[in-house]
């Protein structure tokens, strides 16, 4: 372990390596190190990509209105629609909070900050932090979703997008790469829209409410204000302008809010197995200091703007003066 790293005088986790930028929007070309990143395990698309593209499957196929019924706006469609994504929704943050905070599965272990979760009733509009976090989740950030996706769903019905429907048979390598892209898409969308809601009219308006989240459970991570909700998953508009198939906007609505479930769960490591230590990665570390810190790290390590932009933590104890002056 390297001596600059930035230790949490909390006795929190950290990695044991200096946070650095995923090896695609490097000069020169890191080929070799793009192939690894991409097609390892674990790694960009297995398991999580290829996890939440699963569930986007599943819930075209046997979960997806018919495509008939999307020219037009009917309760009929529409709530089957919002109820999925509720279930979703509940299903994954109850999941990880479930595991992390009552059972405990794996204790401490991989944990960010050792303080638990708020439970102080005047601090919090429902009494703990984790009702107040469900409420923003289930009643802002399910409808609003839903809308984007109903709203995408008409307008693909008809027929106006600016291209028709991607064929899987037409254009196999196509089909697949658009999976590929769009989490890529999102990290460069989140950060752009998240900086913008650090300006301080916006963050006094509504990105307060996020932030209220210092140390994050997996049902910080849908807990804002409708306002940034609204932000947050316009991310979805992009379907408008290139070639998709429905199943590529139902994956892009739902990683875009479940892996922020994920993504806040407190936990940089999921114990898979506890005898051999085996781990997968779980939580982001990166977006874990934005909570921490406020100013700095906030898009995902996908893209380097935060380092293009000078607001990049990396976790050393260097970085923190740069950034902070102190």
């Amino acid at each position: 372990m390297k001596e600059d790293i930035f230790l949490d005088p909390r006795g929190g986790y950290h990695p044991r390596k200096i946070l650095d930028f995923d090896p695609i929007f490097v000069w020169p070309p890191k080929p070799k190190a793009f192939l690894a990143w991409l097609l390892k395990f674990p790694g960009y698309i297995w398991p999580w990509n290829l996890f939440y593209i699963g569930i986007a499957f599943i819930s075209y196929y046997f979960f997806q209105p018919a495509m008939s019924s999307w020219s037009t706006f009917n309760l009929d469609w529409i709530l089957i629609v919002f109820f999925r994504n509720v279930f979703l929704i509940i299903l994954l943050a109850s999941f990880w909070h479930t595991r992390f905070f009552i059972l405990r599965s794996q204790d401490d272990k991989f944990k960010y900050n050792l303080a638990p979760l708020g439970k102080e009733k005047k601090a919090w509009f429902l009494g703990s932090q984790t009702k107040e976090n469900i409420f923003w989740s289930v009643f802002s950030a399910a409808p609003i979703m839903t809308a984007y996706e109903v709203f995408v769903m008409w307008a693909f019905a008809n027929d106006y997008l600016l291209f028709p429907m991607l064929n899987w048979i037409e254009t196999p390598i196509l089909f697949c790469l658009i999976f590929l892209l769009i989490p890529v898409w999102q990290v460069f969308h989140f950060y752009v829209t998240h900086r913008i809601s650090h300006w301080k009219i916006f963050y006094k308006t509504f990105h307060f409410l996020h932030h209220r989240n210092v140390n994050t459970g997996p049902w910080s991570g849908l807990s804002m204000h409708p306002i940034e909700h609204v932000f947050y998953f316009s991310t979805l508009l992009i379907h408008f302008v290139v070639p998709t198939h429905p199943i590529h906007f139902i994956f892009h609505i739902q990683q875009t809010a479940l892996r922020a479930i994920q993504g806040h769960s407190g936990y940089d490591q999921l114990v898979v197995n506890k005898k051999s230590g085996y781990a997968l990665p779980n939580a982001s570390y990166f977006h874990y200091l934005h909570h921490k810190y406020f100013e700095c790290n906030y898009g995902e390590l996908t893209i380097p703007l935060d380092k293009w932009f000078g607001s990049f933590h990396n976790g050393t104890k260097d970085s923190h003066k740069k950034l902070f002056k102190n």
